[in-house]
């Protein structure tokens, strides 16, 4: 990072730098927003991939290691919402399995 922010003007460098850092010590309530919107990000986008494979709970660990981590009560409450339908894809999967249909 020390040597991308080198590569700017000195002032709006430092600033970068200084952001990011914050960023990186989780040291101000934005820095912590922009963390949750992160791993929200992330499992948004492994709950994507698992639909358009139809594979529901095949990247499960990108979950577990978001497990617990967030704090702002909206992305709490998005995620929330994105487990429950993940949930309903299993289970509809699962009644799937279970009755014998074949997968389209």
């Amino acid at each position: 990072m020390k040597y991308l922010t080198g590569l700017l003007s000195n002032e709006a460098g430092r600033e970068i730098l200084e952001l990011w850092q914050e960023y990186e010590n989780q040291s101000s309530n934005e820095a912590k927003y922009v963390k949750d919107l992160d791993r929200l990000e992330m499992i948004v986008q492994a709950f994507e991939y698992e639909e358009m494979e139809e594979k529901p709970g095949h990247l499960q660990e990108f979950y577990d290691s978001t497990k617990g981590k967030f704090n702002h009560p909206e992305i709490l409450q998005l995620v929330a919402t994105l487990n429950k339908e993940r949930d309903f894809g299993k289970k509809k999967a699962c009644d799937k399995d279970l009755s014998g249909e074949q997968p389209t």
